[in-house]
């Protein structure tokens, strides 16, 4: 039975970040004290032990080919075979060595882009499918996290982040919720975050992702990021030229993803990281996307009709008291709130409501 194809890609990952390793460990320079923290991360799993055992292997069967040279004669293949266990070669075994001496040159060739080419948003995002450590938060909590490269990362409520350190990058996904990094940034190692259709590259900086309901919102709070959009091969071409990267500086705001006008607006770091100090900030957003941020840190699931949740505000919320928040809002907006058994549901409360979708969807 043939392996799944899942699992030969993840094969395939792993030998690749095996050349990179290698070659890596094998430089003059060597490892840094960061990436000498990623390499015991990576080391610690037994498959990856095994794949760069073998690529160790082969990157010594390939360095006594070489040695050996085309003129070496007899002698030198017969204490090969003797080094090896293999029995003495044919002319045939000496054309199949040098074949695994060109694989694996290929192989760190491709492991190793040139210094400065970027990586495309859909390339990136393929390995960043691979990441190894996770990280989650439950509704109301937060939590602090260093990286092993002395990052630092907080964590919103109901977050979900996945980080994978290799040789060449640092590479991040946040699949759901909010986070704020605090990069020690790298020229020559990327610090990626992975959000939706987009990618986030480090360029010296702080910055928060905000993911939800399939938009993302980017806020720079100090220095300076990179905002690539993923391209369809179905595009047209005039519509993927306008993908360019976007750098955005401090005190930037970029959106992207669904219902997202992809604008960049201006606001305060110290409102961006409101959150962070249990303080939800907002400025003439709509109802709806203010409730889906507090609904987070809601004690019970909150929802708004679409009528209601058209409605814009300025607000802010403490996360410790939202109830009292919620009371409050219908003397601000003209809504109601009702706190069923399982949900509390928020609607208009205007009386010509027949031809509104003033309901909530339930759950």
């Amino acid at each position: 039975m043939s392996a799944s194809r899942p699992a030969v890609e993840e094969d395939e990952h792993r030998w690749v970040e095996a050349v990179e390793w290698h070659t890596l460990r094998c430089s003059r320079a060597g490892l840094t004290p960061a990436q000498h923290a990623a390499w015991r991360l990576w080391w610690a799993d037994p498959e990856n032990r095994r794949v760069y055992a073998a690529c160790a292997r082969l990157h010594v069967h390939a360095q006594l080919l070489k040695s050996a040279g085309p003129l070496a004669g007899r002698r030198t293949a017969r204490g090969y075979d003797r080094l090896t266990g293999a029995p003495e070669r044919t002319p045939r075994r000496i054309l199949i060595g040098g074949a695994v001496l060109a694989l694996w040159l290929g192989w760190v060739m491709l492991a190793s882009p040139p210094a400065g080419r970027a990586l495309a948003p859909r390339q990136q995002q393929s390995e960043l499918a691979t990441a190894r450590t996770v990280y989650r938060t439950r509704s109301g909590q937060m939590r602090r996290i260093v990286l092993s490269d002395g990052s630092t990362v907080i964590l919103g409520a109901e977050t979900a982040l996945s980080v994978s350190l290799t040789p060449q990058r640092r590479a991040v996904r946040l699949e759901r919720g909010e986070a704020w990094f605090r990069v020690v940034h790298r020229s020559h190692w990327p610090f990626v975050v992975a959000a939706g259709d987009g990618t986030i590259t480090d360029l010296g900086t702080a910055f928060v992702v905000d993911r939800e309901s399939g938009r993302v919102e980017v806020t720079v709070t100090q220095g300076r990021v990179e905002v690539a959009l993923a391209t369809s091969s179905a595009m047209p071409q005039w519509k993927r030229l306008q993908r360019v990267p976007i750098r955005l500086h401090r005190g930037e705001r970029f959106s992207y993803g669904r219902n997202a006008d992809r604008v960049v607006r201006t606001v305060s770091p110290r409102v961006a990281l409101a959150w962070t100090r249990g303080e939800l900030a907002f400025a003439d957003e709509r109802l709806r996307d203010v409730i889906a941020n507090i609904d987070r840190y809601a004690q019970r699931p909150i929802e708004v009709s679409p009528a209601a949740g058209r409605l814009r505000l300025t607000t802010l919320v403490m996360s410790r008291r939202i109830s009292a928040w919620l009371r409050a809002l219908g003397r601000v907006l003209p809504i109601t709130v009702k706190r069923g058994n399982e949900a509390i549901c928020i609607r208009l409360r205007a009386t010509q409501t027949t031809r509104l979708n003033n309901s909530c969807r339930g759950r």
